[in-house]
């Protein structure tokens, strides 16, 4: 985590704003869709998702590993007029009561371990909003965090899946190969 902390830290502190290009498309389609509630940003970082989920009144906690990028995270909330509840941790070992989430946002966070925990965080009818790289024959970025073609529909095969799709997608000023989907937890199914 300490290796982590501290190259993120540099990142931010160096004013790297690579992530930092607003909500993903799919988060932005579907947001309105739903009351608001209680939502878990997984790898916050600056904020994008936890700063849009709390402009349309959900309570968020925004989960990071970088105190540098929730320090930035805090002031824009303040500066927005929003709350957000920034939370120092490593998402490897971070736990939650059961039950506590009606939608968790993890975008360009992949970890295997985390992703059967979001069942258990989710309150029933919870959704997942998720987005990672996608491997594909001369795609740009995502290395060791990206997923094979089909690889999400594996990951979340016991969810219902209200959205999925495969290939590429603006990300600010760039186009990079990504899979996204929305899933809820089937009723009656919990991870152990």
């Amino acid at each position: 985590m300490r290796e982590d902390r501290a190259r993120w830290d540099a990142r931010y502190a160096a004013g790297d704003r690579r992530h930092d290009s607003g909500p993903v498309p799919l988060l932005v389609e579907w947001l309105p869709r739903w009351p608001s509630g209680r939502a878990l940003d997984v790898a916050a970082g600056l904020g994008r998702h936890a700063l849009a989920l709390a402009r349309f009144g959900w309570t968020t906690d925004a989960v990071d590993v970088s105190e540098v990028g929730l320090r930035i995270l805090r002031r824009r909330a303040r500066a927005a007029g929003v709350t957000v509840n920034a939370v120092l941790a490593d998402l490897d070992a971070f736990e939650c009561r059961p039950a506590s989430y009606d939608l968790i946002v993890d975008t360009f966070f992949l970890s295997g371990p985390l992703i059967p925990k979001f069942r258990q965080w989710l309150r029933p009818e919870g959704v997942v909003v998720f987005e990672s790289h996608l491997k594909t024959p001369g795609a740009h970025g995502g290395g060791r965090y990206a997923l094979n073609p089909g690889e999400a529909r594996e990951l979340f095969a016991d969810w219902e899946l209200l959205a999925y799709a495969e290939g590429p997608e603006e990300d600010g000023s760039r186009v990079i190969d990504t899979v996204r989907l929305v899933a809820r937890g089937r009723p009656g199914r919990r991870s152990a």
